[in-house]
């Protein structure tokens, strides 16, 4: 996974996404936080979900303006 670059419109799993968020967690976490890194993971994993689906909304709406 870290060496695999995601292409745009790619559609990734949702393993994917979780094994992404764990490798951020780990890799450029503090020491402090690497000990455990699965609340970290689930955090980052949260925040991206609510985002993307933000990211959706947002483009759903400009492309029906544009339907218009």
């Amino acid at each position: 996974m870290a060496s695999e670059k995601f292409e745009p419109g790619e559609i990734i799993t949702e393993t994917e996404v979780r094994l992404e968020c764990l490798r951020l967690a780990t890799e450029f976490g503090p020491e402090n936080d690497r000990r455990d890194p699965l609340p970290i993971a689930d955090n980052y994993y949260d925040w991206v979900i609510k985002n993307s689906k933000r990211q959706s909304e947002k483009t759903v709406r400009k492309k029906d303006k544009v339907k218009s």
